[in-house]
């Protein structure tokens, strides 16, 4: 099917930002496809098809953009949004509790970009939006890894804008402060906790 209303993908839609966003592209007369790990627990929203998709998954990725582009015939708006907490000291956060962290955040957007460019560079049109923070490019004590893997987003969506812009497509970065979703409840826990760390307290922020 080809349709002729702009199509948006979203990641990460059943809930915070991505949900809010895509009911939003929704209004804008926009045919949304929003995502998530779980489909099975996602409340239908009207105007919006729900597919499921692990952006830490390479088979994912590709089986989601190609269903996508088969079934609209084109694809206008990316916008990388789906992603994981970690809100505990540089200290407490081993190596390896750290890499799906940044699979998801980092690596996930770069699958993500790497499936759907070719798409609009054939179109010679589309936005990639990547969904960043304002720790993406300011200190937080307490985040250490979560910020690192902003801090990367933000370098790779500077640098992916300057190599598609001449295709027609363009790179953007959004950077929300401190939003009420369930971030800090979807959090992982700590390796190592380490008390003396947080003997000051935990400041609270996103």
């Amino acid at each position: 099917m080809t349709t002729d209303r702009p199509v948006a993908l979203v990641t990460g839609a059943s809930s915070g930002i991505g949900k809010e966003t895509a009911l939003a592209l929704v209004v804008a007369g926009f045919n949304v496809v929003g995502t998530s790990r779980g489909t099975s627990r996602v409340t239908p929203l009207d105007g919006m098809t729900f597919l499921g998709l692990d952006v830490a998954s390479d088979a994912s990725v590709a089986a989601t953009v190609q269903e996508v582009s088969e079934r609209f015939g084109r694809i206008d708006v990316l916008i990388n949004n789906a992603g994981v907490g970690s809100m505990w000291a540089a200290e407490e956060t081993s190596v390896e509790q750290a890499r799906p962290l940044f699979d998801t955040n980092v690596f996930g957007v770069m699958r993500m970009v790497n499936e759907v460019l070719p798409h609009m560079r054939a179109q010679r049109r589309g936005r990639i939006i990547n969904i960043s923070s304002v720790l993406g490019f300011l200190p937080q004590p307490y985040m250490a890894a979560y910020a690192a893997s902003k801090h990367a987003i933000e370098g790779y969506t500077e640098s992916l804008d300057h190599e598609i812009r001449d295709h027609g497509v363009r790179a953007l970065i959004i950077e929300p402060a401190y939003t009420r979703t369930g971030f800090e409840a979807n959090s992982a826990k700590p390796d190592t906790p380490c008390t003396r760390t947080r003997s000051s307290g935990r400041p609270s922020t996103a």
